[in-house]
């Protein structure tokens, strides 16, 4: 086996069959590992100065049998600059993406890693996150005598598999909680509503009407809720420049809706489709019905049966967060972690570690003094 580092853009596009190839065989791979959602990632972040393409190849007999798609930040710290090593993007599940037709997922596996530590000259710390528990690259460093030291839990995503109910009768009887249950019907009453759902960008509006009630919902939180910490995704231009070119003609990307008569939205939720999943992304509600509290099971509710009727997928995910909301639908999870590894030979890290040691001592001085 031999590996190369992909460091440009024509790089970056040169291997783009064959890390669709490896998606579509790789059942570890979810839609946070795709090449157009890191393209079009990179296409936006990438002109940061901050950030170095770093994708890491590795070849047998000529054939690309894995991917590492990753990245160095450089983070300029008031001691130290610190350069990390990390996947290129965001998501909930992260990984390498892996030929599994033979028998060399582990070795491919091992000459990545190999790739990453004879270029340790280039990196301070390997940092990869949300790392699903059932994923090859989670188990490689957990048997890894060197490596598992640095995987530690990060959080859980919920999610809700419709396929243990064939029917959606089934699912209402046996699926729903008991407050569930009677707010449809109830909200009707109240709310003359209409459920709609958009692939992609088939309604042009649809990327400026959610941000809208995203902001909407923010500063509703801000002023009325006293939740000053509360912000909108699509607060950040990058990242609107992002969203935009993920949106455009995307059609893994499907919104739900409920519209009032007039045609405003009440509340809507976004996901991502892929490989038999809905992935949860974002979120929103119209102000105007803040005070109604079960409007994210109502859609949720119209959501499923959507999906019975017309099978996108069977599995719901939550995303990342044990909150309660996503407990009251599903009991089963996926378990994430994190993997951190430092540079130890990195000038760098050994000053970096000496001042995090010194302030951790000034807190403790600062503390008992405070005692006295």
């Amino acid at each position: 086996m031999n590996t190369k580092i992909v460091t440009d853009i024509e790089g970056f596009l040169g291997i783009k069959d064959d890390w669709e190839r490896l998606e579509r065989q790789d059942g570890d791979v979810t839609y946070y590992s795709t090449f157009h959602f890191n393209y079009s990632w990179w296409l936006t972040f990438g002109k940061n100065a901050n950030h170095k393409l770093f994708i890491v190849c590795c070849y047998q007999d000529n054939r690309l049998t894995g991917i590492a798609p990753l990245m160095i930040k450089r983070a300029d710290k008031k001691i130290t600059k610190l350069d990390t090593l990390c996947f290129m993007g965001r998501g909930d599940y992260l990984t390498f993406l892996l030929d599994k037709s033979g028998q060399h997922e582990l070795k491919t596996i091992k000459a990545l890693f190999a790739a990453i530590e004879e270029h340790k000259a280039e990196w301070d710390k390997v940092e990869l996150t949300h790392l699903a528990s059932d994923t090859s690259l989670l188990y490689y460093l957990l048997r890894h005598d060197k490596y598992n030291p640095g995987v530690s839990y990060l959080t859980s995503c919920p999610q809700l598999d419709l396929s243990r109910y064939p029917t959606y009768e089934q699912f209402a009887k046996l699926g729903l909680y008991p407050r569930a249950r009677k707010c449809v019907e109830k909200f009707r009453k109240e709310v003359p509503y209409r459920f709609r759902v958009v692939f992609g960008d088939e309604d042009e509006a649809i990327y400026d009407r959610i941000s809208h009630i995203h902001q909407l919902e923010r500063d509703y939180l801000q002023s009325q809720k006293n939740r000053s910490e509360r912000k909108s995704l699509f607060d950040d231009k990058q990242n609107e420049e992002f969203l935009k070119r993920l949106f455009d003609g995307n059609e893994r990307i499907v919104t739900f809706l409920l519209e009032n008569e007039e045609g405003e939205i009440i509340i809507y939720r976004t996901c991502y489709v892929y490989k038999d999943n809905i992935h949860g992304w974002n979120t929103g509600y119209s102000p105007k019905y803040a005070h109604i509290h079960s409007l994210s099971d109502i859609i949720m509710i119209e959501m499923i049966q959507y999906l019975y009727d017309r099978p996108l997928g069977s599995k719901i995910d939550f995303g990342a967060g044990s909150y309660p909301w996503k407990f009251k639908w599903t009991s089963q999870f996926t378990a994430s972690y994190s993997f951190t590894k430092w540079n130890m030979s990195s000038r760098r890290i050994k000053t970096y570690r000496f001042f995090q040691k010194m302030k951790g001592l000034l807190r403790a001085v600062r503390g008992e003094l405070y005692a006295r």
